[in-house]
């Protein structure tokens, strides 16, 4: 999975427009981010790439930690 997929399916989780997740936005600044969009954002990522991150993805605070996480355990593609 991509970055770009990977926002695209988050925005789509989280029901905000194409293209609008900031890295600096978090589950504080995007009031449909509850947990179980984390639920769901976690069962994504397993699914498209067998890794799971359950505490580990919790524990960032924004989308863009989210993203460094996921860089480093080769879950995403550039």
């Amino acid at each position: 999975m991509t970055v770009s997929e990977f926002q695209t399916a988050v925005e789509e989780i989280l029901d905000v427009p194409r293209g609008s997740i900031k890295e600096s936005d978090s589950r504080d600044s995007i009031a449909s981010w509850s947990s179980l969009a984390d639920v769901k954002i976690v069962a994504l990522l397993a699914s498209e790439s067998g890794i799971e991150l359950d505490s580990e993805l919790m524990e960032a605070e924004t989308f863009g930690e989210m993203l460094a996480l996921l860089k480093r355990v080769g879950a995403l593609k550039a």
